[in-house]
């Protein structure tokens, strides 16, 4: 802990990551994303680096809930007939060749993998945009629960996990981005995403994240 102009700030990982300030944000592990049936496979994206990730999430996922950390997921979400996209959205979405119609609302596509099914009691989060803050009530979810500290993991790295990480430190949150559990369809931007994120917040490891936490919970 250090003091700046009369505040305590954290600044060493165990404070900015102790569970009783902290929140998993596991974000958009859906079908489309991460499944071969899915939008990305059929716009021949590769889902091998997001495949990759689900067991480590798994490990994350179980670590915070015993550990009492708050779980969240996010769910990226496109209404029917695109009724959530505008003009500019819909140019955004289509650039690079897919189609807009991925995570529409009421589909397969939409819901998230079997692997990473979240329990009844894990508040999810609609969102239509990149960030998980963007018009959704995750801020609102977090202060509730008295979160200072945000944890990013899920797909993909250059897009909504950068994003949303960004966001939750714009909107006064510690952000932590889970560097072994975020994955990409193209390892160059996946890199870069890390790199940038990397020069600006703390990118940690599943295992460190996971020791942390484990020492927070037996008082150690």
């Amino acid at each position: 802990m250090k003091e700046i102009a009369g505040r305590r700030i954290y600044d060493r990982l165990d404070e900015i990551l102790e569970r009783s300030h902290t929140a998993l944000v596991v974000v958009d592990m859906q079908n489309d994303f991460c499944s071969v049936g899915g939008h990305f496979a059929r716009h021949r994206r590769d889902i091998s680096g997001i495949g990759a990730i689900v067991p480590v999430i798994q490990d994350l996922v179980a670590a915070a809930r015993s550990a009492g950390v708050l779980v969240v997921y996010t769910r990226q979400t496109t209404l029917p007939d695109s009724a959530s996209d505008s003009p500019a959205w819909l140019y955004f979405k289509t650039r690079d060749g897919k189609s807009p119609d991925y995570t529409t609302r009421g589909t397969w596509g939409a819901e998230f993998i079997d692997a990473l099914a979240p329990g009844p009691d894990v508040p999810i989060v609609e969102k239509h945009r990149p960030s998980a803050f963007l018009h959704t009530d995750l801020e609102l979810l977090l202060r509730s629960h008295g979160v200072e500290t945000v944890v990013v993991a899920g797909c993909v790295t250059q897009g909504c996990v950068q994003a949303t990480t960004t966001d939750a430190s714009y909107h006064d949150f510690y952000a932590v981005v889970v560097g072994d559990a975020v994955a990409s369809t193209d390892v160059v931007l996946h890199r870069n995403a890390l790199a940038f994120l990397s020069s600006r917040y703390d990118v940690v490891d599943t295992a460190d994240i996971m020791a942390i936490w484990s020492r927070s919970a037996s008082g150690s």
